[in-house]
């Protein structure tokens, strides 16, 4: 890795590290890696050589986004994307390259690349540099909504009814009701043609919302609540509570598990308890981190059945 020579090639990948591979294909590639969520109800990603790359899979799209934070060796069309900032923005200036800033650096190639700096200051080093598959480009906008017209005083205690929804809100709801029973929020408002799931964010009521093609509701995420009951269950109770002592209330309470690569899936009623790492994690049993609600008896999102190794 710090001899690496790897060429961008937006829409292809990065180096040896092409879009599309499994996660299988790149462990075998890369060696043992570190699975984590950078977000309570984000997918996974694995962690690469100490912390040099980060691999973000799905099982439809395989690799779909490449983060290099040490840059060293990683080039654009022949331009070097590490050292300090100007000098990078120059370069690909210079190479007739287009660059725009956004709030964390500087977006090129169509958001197929960013370069991440830790300050706006001309000497600031070029942290990171993220590349993003087909579908994934880095040009969402976000956008804020105000609440809703049938919105209820905020509150963080839900009650989850399988198969059904999460307190006032129901799966399968448009989004339009959906934003019309809650306090207002947040989305990334993606460009045409991104494979980027559409999700509200109502962090008032501490819920986010994923809503499938149709702009119905599918999955329903609590991240922070006092209590995410169900059967008289706390679902998320907090820090020192773990996941095992929650998964030891569901047993003697009847209900079946399936264990995930990070978190357990109560069987058959669409309800799943994530973890931000696998637990047990080199720093021991891990508490719940997020609670996701859908329909049906899959696993949409999930990261059942997926291969992982852990650092020992």
């Amino acid at each position: 890795m710090l001899n690496r020579s790897w060429e961008v090639v937006p829409g292809q990948g990065a180096g040896p590290l092409r879009f599309g591979a499994s996660r299988a294909e790149l462990q075998a590639l890369l060696g043992p890696s570190r699975a984590f969520r950078r977000s309570p109800r984000s997918e996974l990603a694995d962690q690469y050589e100490a912390g040099l790359l980060m691999l973000t899979c799905s099982e439809a799209e395989g690799l779909h986004l490449i983060e290099i934070p040490d840059p060293d060796g990683v080039h654009y069309r022949g331009v070097p994307l590490s050292g300090p900032v100007t000098t990078v923005l120059d370069d690909l200036r210079a190479a007739g390259i287009e660059v725009t800033a956004d709030e964390s650096g500087w977006v090129l190639a169509d958001g197929a690349i960013a370069l991440y700096t830790p300050s706006s200051e001309p000497d600031a080093q070029v942290d990171a540099v993220t590349v993003a598959g087909p579908g994934h480009e880095l040009l969402g906008e976000i956008v804020f909504f105000p609440a809703g017209a049938d919105a209820m005083p905020a509150t963080s205690s839900y009650l989850v009814t399988p198969g059904v929804g999460v307190g006032p809100i129901a799966l399968g709801r448009h989004r339009d009701d959906v934003r019309r029973r809650l306090n207002g929020g947040l989305c990334t408002q993606h460009v045409a043609g991104s494979r980027e799931p559409e999700e509200d964010d109502f962090f008032h009521d501490h819920l986010a919302v994923r809503y499938g093609p149709d702009l119905l509701a599918e999955r329903i995420f609590v991240a922070r609540a006092d209590a995410v009951l169900l059967d008289g269950i706390n679902l998320l109770p907090p820090y020192p509570a773990t996941i095992e002592d929650v998964r030891l209330l569901l047993a003697e309470a009847g209900h079946p598990l399936i264990d995930l690569e990070a978190g357990i899936e109560i069987a058959g009623v669409g309800i799943q308890l994530l973890t931000m790492r696998p637990s047990p994690s080199p720093d021991g049993r891990l508490p719940v981190a997020c609670v996701a609600v859908f329909a049906g008896t899959g696993s949409p999102g999930g990261d059942r059945d997926q291969p992982f190794d852990l650092f020992t």
